[in-house]
């Protein structure tokens, strides 16, 4: 998913500007993941997804700052951007 992100995202900008799309992207995708994947959960166990909303928010946030972010800057750091 990194991998084909990337070379979307350089084939259209810069490699200048890059990064600065690259990463926000990703925090972006992984918070709805996130979001999407504790919805599915609250509704297979037919919770009540307004007392679970805020989970629901913490769950996207974690999915967003930890892989999104800390692996949009892991993977850049191994290919040497």
């Amino acid at each position: 998913m990194y991998k084909g992100l990337w070379k979307l995202i350089t084939k259209y900008t810069d490699s200048s500007h890059a990064v600065s799309i690259f990463l926000p992207v990703l925090i972006v995708l992984w918070t709805l993941a996130g979001v999407a994947v504790g919805s599915a959960v609250c509704l297979a166990t037919g919770a009540d997804m307004v007392t679970a909303l805020a989970d629901l928010i913490c769950a996207g946030g974690y999915a967003g700052l930890i892989l999104g972010l800390f692996g949009g800057c892991f993977y850049l750091y191994r290919l040497g951007v």
